[in-house]
């Protein structure tokens, strides 16, 4: 049992760090329908290297630790075909669809149709989803994603090639 709060503890210590660090969720969005972390992995057709050429791009994503107990954890997966893709245009700007698959059968899966700005900081790239919930649970709510990742290896992106890169981020849902 004590294990259970001690872990429990960490968590909330480790998501209050996350978003004090990348200020993804603060208390002016406590009203939101909705918050999850988010873990996102993208792998591509083939690696990735400073030679732009068409790749297509599947990203896998895992929501946890959502505040929502109807919908505490879910996934998600999208895929697209990208003309002169490499390290040095590794994301891109435009719009998509996610599916959040909530793990609750009783949780709609909600639609989340979004337009993606994405940005070089530092050593890290960030990804910025902005749009709405079209269907589902959480209808008609907006909502946001915030994704970050490391610059891939300039090592590898000049060699061999980049195969996946891992991004960690959030959701609100209800901004």
């Amino acid at each position: 049992m004590n294990g259970m709060k001690v872990a429990s503890r960490v968590a909330a210590a480790c998501l209050v760090a996350f978003a004090t660090l990348f200020g993804v969720v603060s208390t002016a969005h406590a009203e939101a329908g909705q918050t999850c972390l988010v873990n996102e992995v993208v792998s591509f057709s083939e690696p990735v290297t400073n030679t732009p050429r068409t790749v297509t791009v599947t990203v896998r994503g895992q929501l946890f630790n959502c505040a929502d107990g109807s919908a505490a954890t879910g996934s998600y997966s999208e895929t697209a075909t990208l003309a002169n893709y490499s390290c040095t245009q590794l994301f891109y700007q435009g719009s998509g669809t996610r599916t959040f698959t909530w793990t609750d059968p009783a949780a709609a899966p909600s639609t989340y149709s979004y337009n993606r700005t994405s940005s070089r900081v530092g050593a890290n790239i960030v990804i910025l989803l902005l749009g709405s919930i079209t269907s589902g649970t959480f209808a008609a709510e907006p909502a946001k994603m915030q994704l970050t990742a490391l610059n891939p290896d300039p090592i590898s992106c000049a060699t061999t090639g980049v195969s996946q890169l891992t991004l960690v981020g959030s959701l609100i849902i209800g901004l």
